[in-house]
């Protein structure tokens, strides 16, 4: 017969207690799907038209793209194909995700912190696109935003800051220098100072919703004046462009936010809606150089 072992009280107690301390992984970071917010209908969903401002409290949402942790954009597997068809994705996505309930927190500017509640999202299957309408609280978000489904990778920093008329005049003059017969006028240009990763950068934008209910621009045959977005810096008073969007008759693209990673990565994200489809551009540094980051989602017949 064997003689019990016996276990010192002091070494089971050191046991234990190097078993409480020991520390617990905690769990890897995962990919967050980042959607766009917006008060008002127009921004968002194609066609071009002027502003469609939904009840208080309500917002439309659409689906943008996965972010991962360290920065990098992948679209969704619902896009519409060069045919311009539902990918074969969209089927096992409406079915995963977008009949589920989510919740998003605005991570841009404008409502930052607030909750996002979507009961559900709908595929159109006749004219491609992914829209949804949700709820808001704890925040007011006045226009339009950027909400991720976790808050965990950002943080906070400056917005898109709209220049007053004496700061604004300047830039707008300066732009006209530089780009020629390319801009039509001046007029009802709205300029934004944006910082991303830390380089001071100018956007000069004129999206319809911001000048077609006014009554001098409310001709029969549709807008009077180009879709213009431009991004730039000022070097000793003259404009050095960096973006000019080509297509100012029919593409209208306007800021939704601007985000901040804890990691450093700063994202301008913008919706363009042309007649018949819309999508996302994401705009950011690559390589120390402003570039064009990321363009998907949306959708379009």
């Amino acid at each position: 017969m064997k003689a019990a072992r016996i276990v010192s009280p002091f070494i089971l107690s050191a046991v234990l207690a190097a078993q409480s301390t020991t520390p617990v992984s905690a769990p890897e970071p995962r990919d967050v799907m980042i959607v766009g917010v917006a008060h008002d209908s127009s921004v968002m969903g194609g066609g071009i038209s002027s502003s469609n401002f939904l009840q208080p409290g309500k917002v439309a949402v659409e689906p943008i793209a996965w972010l991962t942790p360290g920065g990098e954009w992948t679209r969704l597997s619902c896009f519409e194909t060069a045919s311009g068809v539902a990918s074969p994705g969209c089927k096992d996505f409406d079915r995963d995700y977008l009949r589920n309930p989510h919740d998003y927190i605005v991570v841009s500017a404008d409502g930052f912190g607030a909750t996002v509640h979507v009961n559900r999202m709908s595929l159109d299957d006749e004219c491609f696109g992914i829209y949804g309408h949700g709820t808001f609280t704890g925040a007011d978000v006045r226009y339009a935003a950027v909400a991720a489904e976790s808050p965990e990778i950002f943080s906070t920093g400056p917005a898109a800051k709209r220049l007053p008329e004496a700061e604004a005049a300047p830039i707008r003059k300066a732009l006209a220098a530089a780009v020629g017969r390319k801009l039509d006028t001046t007029g009802e240009l709205r300029v934004y100072a944006v910082t991303l990763e830390g380089q001071s950068l100018f956007v000069i934008q004129r999206a319809f919703q911001q000048y077609a209910d006014k009554p001098e621009y409310r001709p029969p045959g549709g807008p009077i004046l180009d879709l213009i977005f431009a991004i730039g810096r000022m070097d000793q008073g003259h404009f050095k462009l960096l973006f000019w969007k080509e297509n100012t008759s029919d593409d209208n693209e306007q800021i939704l936010g601007l985000i901040h990673m804890k990691n450093g990565r700063d994202f301008l994200v913008n919706t363009a809606s042309d007649p018949e489809s819309d999508h996302f551009r994401i705009y950011g540094i690559r390589n120390n150089k402003f570039a064009l980051i990321f363009k998907g989602g949306g959708g379009g017949c």
